[in-house]
């Protein structure tokens, strides 16, 4: 268990906090133990049973109202989770939305859902993993804020939004916030992978290329592209009517879908993408020289148009590459693939870190939890490169069995099960209560 403690020591919590710092520590020390160990959900009543002699009323201070700067833990986790993976991995950028009920949690609208696939009350957060030969860990995050909040200073106040933060930012600026991050912070990464929603995002294409960043961008079936270099210029006047043309245009040539080039493909390449369960997958794949379009930018733009299709063609992936200096399609491909390992890395964060069973509101209290679930996933992470050296096939979920026997449940008497069995029917009755009270009806309770 000394290993375990130590690791936690090493991380800068001491430092985040400015009041009560050896409680606060220790309080830090049992949530993300109860993240990681408590049965069921891991919201703070289940953290306090079984892994704390705190309440939950301790942790819902340290998490809601406790002035500690998550900022400090998170730049440490970034910047030791990358080294603790290996140069040369591959930032993906991707959004996680939890499902939640009501208007009250910070950030909460009506708002496309992943993991549902549909649109419902959601809270969304933007996120940077960095993976690399399938290890993968969450390296930072931002909430986003809808207009609908941003705009409305009382439901800030209500959330404690601090001023600086109540701006409409686009999930593709919060992103490209999260990539300029990892830039200042060096990070050695070889390219960044987004999905579709970026790649639909032309001025977020061209800011990467500008800062000499390498991108595999997803894109629409229905997205366009030039098949040859575009010249641009200033049409002629072919009529002696009217006003001569003033809009610089493309010359010589017309955008075309990119399903539509998918249709010409005469010859593809299957190729293996990475090892699964079931043996290595493959697909079709092919790549093709284009020119993408930004209507800002009046210069070619030359990319890679990757297309890859399952074996049955029951699925199309379109991709942008800029990544001039690599011509092997089989390089190409694997690149395409990494951002499977985002989704991963949220499996993993939701599964065995609890990221998505939180019952906070505010935004302070949403921004503590998900950087303490993200030190939990960072110590996983360290415990698997360790036993790998031993085990080639461990995986995290191993690594959660061997941490409930280093540091186990406590130990409950038969008195204070049925305490709170008790206390747990009280909670039900008063929330049944409360509710009827809100309809204006009289529990019969």
């Amino acid at each position: 268990m000394s290993h375990v403690n130590n690791f936690f020591h090493q991380a800068p919590l001491q430092n985040c906090f400015s009041t009560k710092t050896h409680n606060r520590y220790l309080d830090a020390l049992d949530y993300v133990k109860g993240l990681l160990t408590s049965p069921g959900r891991r919201h703070m009543t289940a953290i306090s049973q079984n892994c704390s002699n705190a309440n939950n009323q301790v942790f819902s201070h340290y998490i809601s109202q406790s002035t500690w700067d998550h900022r400090s833990l998170v730049d440490w986790i970034r910047n030791t989770g990358w080294r603790l993976i290996g140069k040369n991995g591959v930032l993906v950028i991707d959004e996680c939305a939890n499902p939640k009920a009501g208007e009250h949690s910070i950030g909460v609208k009506r708002q496309y859902c992943g993991n549902p696939g549909k649109v419902e009350n959601c809270q969304v957060g933007v996120f940077m993993a960095y993976v690399k030969n399938g290890s993968r860990l969450l390296l930072d995050y931002r909430l986003y804020l809808p207009e609908c909040w941003t705009s409305d200073p009382n439901r800030c106040d209500s959330a404690r939004i601090p001023l600086e933060n109540r701006k409409f930012l686009t999930k593709a600026k919060l992103s490209y916030e999260l990539i300029v991050e990892a830039v200042r912070s060096k990070i050695p990464f070889s390219n960044i992978n987004m999905d579709g929603f970026y790649g639909s995002q032309p001025w977020l294409l061209t800011r990467l290329e500008s800062l000499g960043l390498t991108y595999v961008a997803d894109i629409g079936s229905d997205d366009r592209v030039f098949l040859k270099s575009p010249e641009y210029g200033i049409p002629a006047k072919y009529s002696i009517k009217g006003r001569p043309p003033s809009r610089v245009k493309v010359l010589n040539t017309q955008p075309i879908r990119v399903d539509e080039i998918m249709k010409r493909v005469e010859r593809w390449r299957v190729l293996r993408v990475r090892e699964s369960m079931s043996g290595f997958l493959e697909v079709k794949f092919y790549a093709l020289k284009v020119w993408r379009i930004d209507k800002d930018v009046q210069e070619p733009l030359p990319v890679w148009l990757l297309i890859r299709k399952e074996l049955d063609d029951s699925k199309v992936k379109y991709s942008l590459c800029n990544a001039d200096h690599i011509n092997s399609w089989d390089r190409l491909v694997k690149m395409q693939s990494e951002r499977y390992w985002v989704e991963r890395s949220f499996q993993d964060a939701i599964e065995l870190a609890g990221m998505a069973d939180y019952q906070v509101r505010n935004w302070q209290a949403w921004h503590h939890h998900v950087a303490l679930v993200l030190l939990a996933m960072l110590w996983i992470i360290k415990e698997q490169k360790h036993f790998l050296e031993e085990f080639k096939d461990f995986i995290p979920q191993d690594v959660i069995k061997c941490f409930k026997i280093w540091m186990p449940l406590k130990e409950k008497t038969s008195l204070v099960v049925a305490e709170l069995i008790a206390l747990n029917h009280a909670n039900r009755k008063n929330s049944r209560r409360a509710k009827m009270k809100r309809k204006g009806r009289t529990s019969s309770i």
